[in-house]
This record gives C-alpha cells, structure tokens and sequence, in this order.
C-alpha cells in the first residue's frame, strides 16, 4: 500500500480549526483515498499551550497525525521543509494549510494525477477569495516569476503540490534548510501537471505571515529560482540610460536653438544625478539580497530544534 505524507505547518491556531482540519484529512483516506495509507504531520512552531493541548489530544486519538513541536518560531517555511525531512511517504504534500483554503477535496486529484505517472503535480491559485490590492500584487509577482526563471514555472503556482519521493529525495541532499520550495521541484523534473483551483477566503483566525514574511519570502524566490533580480537591473538601466541620453540630446538642442540662458540646465543635471543615484542604489540593494542570501544558506545553515515529536 502506497503511503502520502501530508505537512501541515501550525502556529497557535484555534482549536476548531486544528480538529476540522485533521478530521477532513482523516476522511478523504478512509473513502475516496481508502487504498492509501497516509502520515500527516503537523510542523508547530512553538504555539501557546492552549495549541498544544489540542495537538496532543488530537494525536492521542489518532496515531495516523504526527507532530513536531519546535524549540521556537523557525517561520513556516522552514519548519514545513524539516517536516519534509521527516517524512516517510512514497509522496508528498508539501504544504496543506490548517485553514484549508488550499482545498482537501483536490488531493484525490492530485493523487491520481501522480497514479498517471508524474513526478510530480502542482496546485496552482488561478482564482483568489481576497481583496483586489493583494490579487494585484500577486500576480505581478507570479509573472515576474514565470518570466524570469529558468525552469518552465506555471503562472500561480502554490506550495500545495504532491512531490513523488525520489523528487523530495533530491531535496533532502541540499545544504539548505530555507529553499523555495515553492519552486523547487523544478528544478529536478519536467514531468509534472497542473491543478487549477480557487484559493478560498480563511475561515478560522488570522494569517501569520507578517507583511515583512512575504517580502522575504517573495526576494527568496526571485533569488532562488534565476538570476531574474540581475536582469531586471540590465533593463532598467537600459531603459534609464537612453532616458537620460534623449533628454540629454532634446536639452542641448533646445539650449543650441533657442539660445537660452545654460544655468537653466541646472535641472537636467539634478535629474541625471538622481536618476544614475537611484540606478545605483537599485545595484547595491540586489547585490546585497544576494549576498544576504549566500550568508544566510553557508554561514546559518541551522538545523530546527525540535523540542518534541509525537506519533514518531
């Protein structure tokens, strides 16, 4: 019997949504997935205690929920590829919210997609239950993605993907325990298929993630799946130099011409020195994402301490 890992990332979530999560699982694998044996393990980042009971009793009732509790907040990401690292499944679900607005009902889906042979499937948000700014946001972030990188990346793409093992094998050789994973199967495989859903508005509780989480975690893919941040500057600076060299060329004609007094080119000169200043700083502020990147995958490569595991 084939066995799915599913990685459920925690942090002092309400107790509804923990057991309604945990109960939507438990019955998609005695009916529709019946043939499947499965672990589903919940990666908590140090929650407050009222979380834990109920981790704990949820667990007890069912060996099938493991749980890791670690010595800290580690942020989702991290702490749901260490429950990767800890997972024993012919395949796995990367990441399934306790909130579920990534859908249970697709992971039949999504299994039997893999069945057909894929390395591996991917969910991908093609509609959003949020307010316009953020839609907005997203997707400029998501075809910068798909524009910029190397592999061949579908626009929406989520975390909610089944990755077969021999594909989560070759994430586990990594020396990185913060990758975007997000991404990363591609990396390995072309053979994958897609899964088109709606990304549901959150019933219980608020979202976790700080906006200075999704900034960090946007900059992280754009530095792990290209070298997209680079090629943005080679536009952009080409895109300001001509800029600059038209105005420079319309300025001295206009001066040569009309024969007008040169201190009004004053101006011209303030906006070459702001607009070359801002293409600078735009270089160094890059450069320095990578270079924080680099520090942060060599020099703090730290493992999660896990101060309990249940279900192990």
């Amino acid at each position: 019997m084939k066995k799915i890992s599913i990685i459920t990332p925690c942090l002092n979530e309400s107790k509804e949504g923990l057991v309604e999560c945990c109960e939507k699982i438990t019955k998609l694998f005695s009916e529709e997935l019946k043939d499947y044996d499965y672990e589903h393990i919940i990666c908590d980042n140090n929650s407050e205690k009222e979380t834990i009971d109920t981790l704990r009793e949820i667990s007890l009732k069912n060996k099938k929920i493991k749980v890791i509790i670690n010595a800290k907040n580690y942020g989702s990401a991290k702490s749901v590829f260490n429950g990767i690292k800890n997972s024993s499944g012919d395949a796995v679900i990367l990441f399934f919210p306790v909130d579920m607005q990534d859908p249970p009902e697709k992971i039949p889906e999504l299994v039997r997609k893999w069945e057909e042979g894929f390395d591996f499937v991917v969910g991908c948000r093609d509609q959003r239950e949020e307010f316009f700014l953020m839609k907005m946001i997203r997707k400029f972030f998501y075809i910068i993605l798909k524009k910029f990188s190397k592999n061949s990346i579908p626009l929406n793409v989520s975390d909610f993907q089944l990755v077969d093992r021999k594909i989560i094998d070759k994430f586990l050789e990594l020396k990185d325990n913060l990758p975007f994973l997000r991404t990363l199967a591609f990396e390995y495989s072309d053979n994958f298929a897609i899964i088109n859903y709606t990304w549901k508005k959150r019933i219980y509780g608020k979202s976790k993630e700080s906006l200075k989480d999704y900034i960090n975690s946007a900059m992280n893919g754009l530095v792990s799946v290209s070298d997209a941040p680079f090629r943005l500057i080679i536009i952009a600076g080409f895109i300001l130099s001509a800029f600059s060299l038209t105005y420079g060329v319309y300025a001295f004609i206009y001066n040569l011409i009309f024969q007008t007094n040169l201190v009004k080119g004053l101006p011209t000169i303030l906006i070459s020195v702001l607009i070359f200043s801002g293409l600078q700083l735009l270089v160094l502020g890059f450069i320095g994402e990578y270079v924080t990147s680099l520090h942060n995958k060599i020099k703090k490569n730290i493992e999660v301490n896990e101060k309990e595991k249940i279900n192990f």
